[in-house]
């Protein structure tokens, strides 16, 4: 059940909600205070889409992976201060720059251990289409993580809960339904 205490907006605990658990921590890079909830599951669907979508050998999709999460991190973090400055008339400065920055880390973090098996395709340790394979399937189980974390933080009871993992599943199974569309 969702805390009746809780202010509505207030960031999750997200720090507290996986500090038991080495499998939330480690399939939820970037889950921390600081960390964006929103932020790691957009870039876990931003690596996925990359993954399915992405030609050429796995030292170039790994690099994609990389720089596309970085150019979208970026991107994240400038429309987070914009909108500060828009909206509630905020200043800009170095102190608030860093604190946005880390804030939209967790979208580039949601790439690296999906990205991880192309480097051992890279070095010929793994086929690529295994390599592949296996990155989709880590961005299924973050996914799969992140809604069960942000359902315990905000306390979402059972249906709620099963609704926020369905639909970040969800939106993973879509990818794959479009790539079987699309090649």
């Amino acid at each position: 059940m969702h805390d009746p205490d809780a202010m509505p907006g207030e960031p999750l605990d997200l720090e507290r909600e996986t500090k038991n658990s080495f499998l939330l921590r480690w399939a939820l890079t970037g889950a921390s205070q600081n960390g964006d909830a929103a932020s790691a599951v957009y870039g876990t669907i931003l690596a996925a889409s990359i993954l399915i979508a992405s030609a050429g050998g796995p030292g170039t999709v790994f690099l994609t992976m990389l720089s596309t999460g970085i150019v979208f991190w970026l991107a994240h973090a400038h429309v987070a201060l914009m909108r500060g400055v828009v909206r509630d008339g905020e200043h800009v400065d170095a102190r608030k720059i860093r604190k946005t920055l880390t804030e939209e880390w967790p979208l580039v973090q949601a790439s690296l251990t999906p990205a991880a098996p192309l480097i051992l395709a890279y070095f010929g340790i793994l086929d690529e289409t295994i390599a592949t394979d296996i990155g989709i399937l880590i961005c299924f189980g973050g996914l799969f993580a992140w809604g069960l974390v942000v359902a315990r933080a905000a306390k979402l009871d059972r249906r709620q809960t099963i609704l926020a993992v369905g639909i970040n599943v969800a939106l993973g199974l879509l990818l794959v339904v479009l790539k079987s569309i699309l090649h």
